[in-house]
């Protein structure tokens, strides 16, 4: 009865990891990727799970087989051993030099992901020039998104001098912190064009949230008081704009329904707090869609109050 624990034990292990194992073939995975990072971030999350999934299999196959070779046996007392130096320093070495070298191979997904979006960390001409900047702000329980006027106003050319980058990187941090009159307001939905660099200035209004897109590999959480950017391309699209009937055309495929979630517990209604990325096919597309939806928010009229005798 005593080694039925160890089988038990083995039996339920076993299953894990051919539900795991299957996992992919199901769907039941890591979302498509339509980031020109995503790659390097997939890289670095296999390489990873290779290294914890390893461990995890060769510690759970000692730990049945000790379960199965020393169970209870009735007259046999345990013997007990205490301190190896040798052991201690193998099993302290190698998950420090796994470690170490994780530290080194993730580099270059960081730099891609994060690094870009800080220009002030590296020089101002590396940072690529934005085609679209987008203010965010989180709040219980939605993202606000904010959009400038003028698609192409904090746009520069890699050839201009330093400080006219500067200049247009300033500005562009600068709107982030200050809404203008003309801007186009717009809730839970997140507009931009295929291969486009785009620039989120992230920011929040009353606790943590955590700024999600799965599709592009994209997490950042938000700081009260602080204002962060975040890069991105889209490598794929999954809309278009058509401009005879004024609507949103989508592909009509649920995979391609890319979510903002927010991965940071924010409060009762957490869970709803969700939005929509829109990759529309091309820049025209897209200005469509800008110049049609900032006609219907000029065009909301206040309530009228009524006049008094």
């Amino acid at each position: 009865m005593q080694k039925g624990w160890s089988i038990l034990f083995g039996v339920v292990l076993l299953a894990s990891f051919l539900i795991w194992f299957a996992a992919p073939y199901f769907g039941w995975w890591l979302p498509e990727n339509v980031s020109s990072s995503g790659g390097g971030a997939d890289l670095l999350f296999y390489l990873i799970l290779g290294f914890t999934g390893f461990f995890f299999i060769l510690t759970e196959v000692v730990l049945v087989y000790a379960m199965w070779k020393f169970s209870y046996r009735p007259g046999e007392k345990s013997q007990y051993t205490h301190g190896d130096h040798k052991l201690e320093i193998v099993w302290t070495a190698v998950p420090a030099a796994i470690l170490l070298f994780i530290a080194f191979a993730q580099i270059p997904a960081w730099s891609e992901m994060k690094i870009r979006a800080w220009p002030r960390i590296t020089k101002p001409e590396t940072a690529p020039p934005p085609h679209v900047v987008v203010s965010v702000t989180a709040r219980q329980w939605e993202w606000r998104m904010r959009y400038a006027a003028e698609t192409n106003r904090f746009y520069y050319e890699k050839t201009d001098s330093e400080e006219q980058i500067k200049e247009k990187q300033r500005e562009a941090r600068f709107w982030a912190d200050n809404p203008e009159i003309d801007d186009l307001h717009l809730g839970n939905e997140l507009h931009v064009w295929e291969k486009a660099d785009v620039r989120v200035y992230l920011r929040t209004l009353d606790v943590l949230h955590s700024f999600t897109i799965p599709n592009l590999r994209l997490k950042q959480d938000t700081l009260p008081g602080k204002t962060i950017p975040v890069w991105f391309q889209a490598i794929r699209y999954n809309c278009r704009f058509d401009s005879s009937t004024g609507k949103l055309i989508e592909s009509g495929d649920k995979r391609d329904a890319w979510e903002i979630a927010c991965q940071e517990l924010c409060g009762a209604r957490h869970y709803g707090m969700r939005g929509r990325l829109y990759v529309h096919e091309n820049m025209e597309s897209y200005e469509a869609w800008l110049k049609h939806t900032k006609a219907q928010q000029q065009a909301r009229e206040l309530p009228k109050v009524a006049q008094g005798n």
